[in-house]
């Protein structure tokens, strides 16, 4: 009985980052913000996110007007509600002369409410100019269709 309980408390873990990963998993949409003195205080967001052998990869797009970039990323688990992510490369993008789209990295929480989903959390980041002026992502999870 006592070796059955240690391996219950063993596995609890690796089933409840399992039972997040469904959670995490798939397309997540919304805005980033960018503290003032930035391009823009505010972008259309995305990521599109999925969970394999407890690593995180995926891609994110960001837009406003007719400019964009889509974006190569990884990332991991922090601890049972937090995701570290890190954008990889620019993919594809259009852009105004004179700028330089961000290459960004943050630390997202994974808040429930409800039957609702949300990603939120700080970034921060860097392009061809040095340091962005930091900001803030919201997301929520978009049900797939049917």
């Amino acid at each position: 009985m006592i070796r059955l309980s240690i391996l219950f408390f063993l596995l609890l873990p690796c089933c409840y980052l399992q039972a997040q990963s469904k959670h995490l998993n798939g397309q997540w949409k919304g805005v980033i913000t960018q503290n003032e003195g930035g391009y823009r205080t505010k972008y259309s967001f995305e990521m599109y996110l999925q969970e394999k052998d407890g690593k995180i990869y995926g891609r994110s797009y960001v837009y406003v007007d007719k400019i964009f970039a889509e974006m190569e990323l990884q990332g991991a688990w922090l601890d049972k509600t937090q995701i570290l992510f890190k954008e990889i490369k620019i993919t594809r993008c259009k852009r105004d002369a004179n700028m330089d789209w961000c290459i960004k990295s943050g630390q997202l929480k994974l808040v429930s409410e409800g039957k609702k989903w949300r990603l939120e959390g700080p970034w921060q980041g860097s392009s061809s100019f040095g340091a962005c002026i930091p900001g803030k992502i919201l997301l929520t999870k978009v049900k797939p269709r049917v």
